[in-house]
């Protein structure tokens, strides 16, 4: 019977997010040999992702059982990313993820990435291997750190030559995302991160810590104090950007700042994604409590994986 690929509309997202949970769970149990009920994914995660990029959302249709397979495009300027990418088991080891992967990558193509990629788990070695058989090949590791909050012991914002505002409460969006654009192709020529601002503030998942030093927009962080699943008390950094031309620490106050807004929406936890490659990240994260909670391998279609060992370019590109 055939399954055709079409473009996912909006009432697709009850499918979307079943296919998603059957998929995952699947994978938990093949993976680690024990069943873990993973609770299914928030309604703001999958309609960010979905109008994130409308267009470059797909799902596999057949003609008898509906849905069975469902991916999202993410488009940053012109760094362009995959995921999630997800197959009912019963439906898998059959090219639909091949085929679901593939109109992904064309549609980032068409909208003009230079960089293109995706993560995935190491130890999934039938995703590992359909990725690189497709043509794409592994760039580095990146790690996904985490830790309890408790609020009474967390940090104060920080004082002294670096300042920090929450987006949310600023008179002068259009300027700080203007700022955020400057610092962001700075790092890589033509990354642009403001869409992930505008989309933490439109669905009220989170908001954005701007970090300032004499007057100048030096850093800042999109914070998603919404879980991307049901019922998980864990906040996520979805990305960190220091500019690469400032002086002194601006990573630590930033990373401050995040906790303590994660702690005052009710999180518990909270998680940041570092390169391995970024040593100084990763020894400035480690040193404030965090441990290793996942790790993710890039892998690139075309373009740079934008990880740098001397840039603070802290995020996922992982769904």
């Amino acid at each position: 019977m055939a399954t055709i690929v079409r473009k996912m509309k909006v009432e697709d997202l009850v499918d979307v997010k079943s296919v998603d949970l059957l998929c995952w769970n699947d994978l938990m149990e093949r993976s680690y040999g024990i069943k873990i009920k993973l609770p299914a994914r928030t309604d703001q995660n999958l309609i960010s992702y979905l109008h994130s990029d409308m267009g470059g959302a797909f799902v596999a249709e057949h003609e008898s059982s509906g849905i069975v397979g469902t991916v999202f495009s993410h488009v940053w300027g012109a760094t362009g990313w995959v995921g999630p990418l997800s197959v009912l088991p019963t439906y898998q080891s059959k090219g639909i993820g091949k085929e679901l992967l593939k109109h992904s990558l064309r549609y980032l193509e068409d909208q003009k990435c230079v960089d293109i990629g995706l993560e995935t788990m190491p130890e999934n070695t039938t995703n590992l291997g359909m990725y690189l058989k497709v043509g794409l090949h592994s760039e580095g590791l990146v790690v996904v750190l985490g830790r309890k909050l408790e609020k009474e012991r967390l940090e104060e914002e920080p004082a002294g030559d670096v300042a920090v505002e929450r987006y949310s409460e600023s008179y002068v969006q259009e300027h700080l995302r203007m700022q955020a654009r400057k610092i962001a192709s700075a790092i890589r020529l033509g990354l642009d991160y403001s869409k992930e601002i505008e989309l933490a503030k439109e669905f009220s998942f989170g908001d954005t810590i701007v970090a300032t030093s004499k007057g100048r927009v030096v850093g800042f962080s999109v914070v998603h104090t919404v879980p991307r699943r049901v019922n998980l008390p864990a906040a996520g950094v979805r990305l960190l950007v220091v500019d690469p031309h400032a002086k002194g620490d601006i990573l630590e106050p930033l990373l401050a700042s995040c906790e303590l807004l994660a702690a005052d929406a009710g999180m518990t936890e909270i998680s940041v994604a570092v390169p391995v490659l970024c040593r100084r990240a990763l020894d400035s994260v480690f040193s404030r409590g965090y441990t290793v909670l996942q790790s993710f391998e890039r892998l690139m279609w075309m373009g740079s994986s934008g990880m740098d060992e001397k840039a603070y370019n802290l995020c996922s590109w992982s769904g």
